[in-house]
């Protein structure tokens, strides 16, 4: 019982202080596990298992989705929309047809945007979100107001969504 609670509070405290950049790898990462798991299953007749991977991959991909920042991320955003778009059809059509080459269909678009967020440096969007609160590095400080006052600043904005309904933000949050 101890041992489950120590394992449980080390995930927590990794997950808590997990970049979002590592975070996104291991997310690609587990997709891609689960659409050759579910291959496996498929070839082996586990439709059971099949399913349960498929779904979880798909929930992965719907997640990924949902936590786009559009105003921040332009097109790189739009542009990952339209692939996720694409991969939760593919799933869903994966489910029904229960056809392999769109699993791997899948897992050949995956691939490439997996290794481009492993050469992402670790903590850059975190540089980015203080960049957007304080202003870019080397950018001259606030004036001093006689009597020694820096000017009042707007306090930053929360980093959920101003939408309301929408959930915060995957990478935001522990899972």
């Amino acid at each position: 019982m101890y041992g489950n609670q120590g394992v449980r509070r080390y995930r927590e405290t990794d997950l808590g202080t997990m970049t979002r950049e590592r975070m996104v790898v291991l997310l690609y990462e587990k997709t891609i596990a689960d659409l050759e798991e579910a291959v496996r299953c498929l070839e082996t007749g586990d439709r059971c298992g099949f399913t349960r991977k498929v779904n979880h991959s798909q929930r992965i991909v719907a997640e990924l989705r949902g936590a786009l920042d559009h105003a921040t991320g332009g097109d790189i955003a739009r542009n990952l929309e339209a692939i996720y778009d694409f991969l939760f059809r593919e799933h869903l059509s994966l489910l029904v047809d229960r056809d392999t080459r769109r699993a791997r269909s899948c897992i050949d678009v995956l691939t490439p945007l997996l290794e481009a967020w492993r050469q992402i440096p670790n903590g850059t969007a975190e540089a980015a979100a203080r960049d957007r609160v304080r202003g870019p590095a080397g950018a001259d400080p606030a004036p001093v107001r006689s009597g020694g006052e820096a000017p009042a600043t707007a306090a930053p904005r929360p980093a959920t969504p101003e939408t309301p309904g929408v959930r915060p933000n995957l990478l935001s949050v522990s899972a």
